[in-house]
């Protein structure tokens, strides 16, 4: 083990070791440090140091951490997330984190170190105005699945990349967490404030039609091997400071439906955009957050169209009508999942830091009452909302017709 030639669950001590005699990043005179400094649930972050420049190592466990469900995940996953985060790289240089080396034996990778950065769910929750990042944002959701897709791909290529990125283990974990747990409750551990309980019970576990919707879209997560998706992509996995942001955290990465990480990231928003409708009260902050949202869709939808205009390599597919067609499918399936992140984090265990940091009672329920207002609409109402041009607009109504 010293060696580093088999497989095993490094510590703090390990990985100064292994810094030192294995990646030999530093000079050895240096004086170094390691301070475990990772937050989630399914891999080990290492923050190394000399005092003036540090890198950070993450490595993959076997089972989660808090292990209460007995998940045994796949340890070749962090080798997985470092090939996405290098084609990243490859395609987007300024939106993803430097890769100093990948170890499949031991299953872990070095990054550069973001320290310059902060969480973007951190940094929104402080009220922080970034303008460059809806057409960052963007950027990286069309430029990162539709390269991948076909029509803009060799065929054969990405039938070999769908068998090399199945990633079997994580896909399960959101099929459970995103797809079947708002309205099932099979794991026992949906949380949310108690005076909610009758309309959990009626609206979601109770709710036949919108039960449908949800199998509808899992299925196509299941069965959709659309374009390479980052599969977790919210604001909790971007990092940003006043020139970039960073994508990180694609453990979670397979070939799905395209809509999935659109879905995803405008829910995150809405979760800062109610935060702050709640807590802040800040006009000004709540008006910055809606132009984002409303931003990111047209970005999303223009930059889509003119690549699809501008790079489609195959005939059949250089259709306006086709175009339209495609766009339209990605955006029923991006409103779909919008909805159904907004119930899961609001209903869920994994809750966000934008309910979880309320501790006021009566704010927490109404902002738990406000997203689940919220994601139930998106997720009835996906294939109108495909067609809409205003998003938010939608949204406010929703919030100005809620008896709270």
């Amino acid at each position: 083990m010293s060696n580093f030639n088999e497989y095993f669950l490094m510590e703090e001590k390990d990985v100064l070791l292994y810094v030192k005699n294995k990646l030999k990043y530093f000079s050895q005179d240096d004086n170094i440090i390691c301070k475990e400094i990772g937050d989630g649930n399914i891999n080990y972050v290492y923050r190394i140091s000399n005092g003036k420049d540090s890198i950070i190592l993450k490595q993959a466990g076997v089972h989660t951490r808090s292990n209460s469900s007995g998940r045994i995940l796949d340890i070749n996953r962090n080798s997985r997330e470092a090939d996405i985060l290098s084609f990243y790289g490859s395609i987007l240089p300024d939106l993803a984190p430097k890769i100093i080396s990948i170890d499949r034996v031991m299953n872990l990778f070095v990054m550069e170190d973001l320290k310059s950065f902060l969480v973007l769910r951190d940094a929104l929750m402080k009220g922080q105005i970034y303008h460059h990042l809806q057409e960052q944002i963007t950027d990286f959701l069309v430029e990162t699945t539709l390269s991948t897709a076909d029509f803009f791909t060799d065929p054969f290529a990405k039938k070999e990349n769908v068998i090399k990125y199945t990633n079997k283990e994580l896909c399960k974990i959101s099929e459970e967490l995103v797809f079947r747990e708002p309205f099932f409750n099979v794991l026992k551990e949906n949380v949310f404030s108690k005076s909610l309980n009758k309309f959990v019970e009626d609206n979601l576990y109770n709710n036949k039609q919108l039960q449908l919707e949800a199998a509808k879209l899992k299925y196509e997560f299941m069965n959709n091997p659309q374009a390479l998706i980052h599969g977790d992509l919210h604001t909790g996995s971007i990092f940003v400071n006043e020139d970039y942001i960073k994508v990180m955290d694609c453990e979670f990465a397979f070939y799905g439906p395209i809509g999935y990480d659109l879905g995803t990231i405008i829910a995150n928003f809405i979760f800062s955009y109610v935060y702050h409708l709640y807590v802040t009260k800040d006009k000004n902050y709540t008006s910055f957050l809606f132009n984002v949202i409303d931003n990111t869709l047209k970005l999303f939808k223009n930059k889509f169209i003119s690549k699809f205009l501008n790079e489609c390599t195959d005939i059949s597919a250089q259709n306006d009508y086709f175009i339209e067609y495609y766009l339209l499918e990605v955006l029923k399936t991006g409103f779909g999942i919008c909805g159904l992140e907004l119930l899961r984090r609001t209903t869920g265990c994994a809750r966000v830091k934008e309910i979880e940091s309320v501790s006021d009672d009566d704010i927490r329920r109404d902002i738990e009452f406000t997203l689940l207002n919220i994601g139930i609409e998106c997720l009835s109402y996906r294939d109108r909302l495909s067609e809409e041009e205003k998003f938010m607009k939608f949204v406010d109504n929703i919030i100005d017709n809620i008896n709270l």
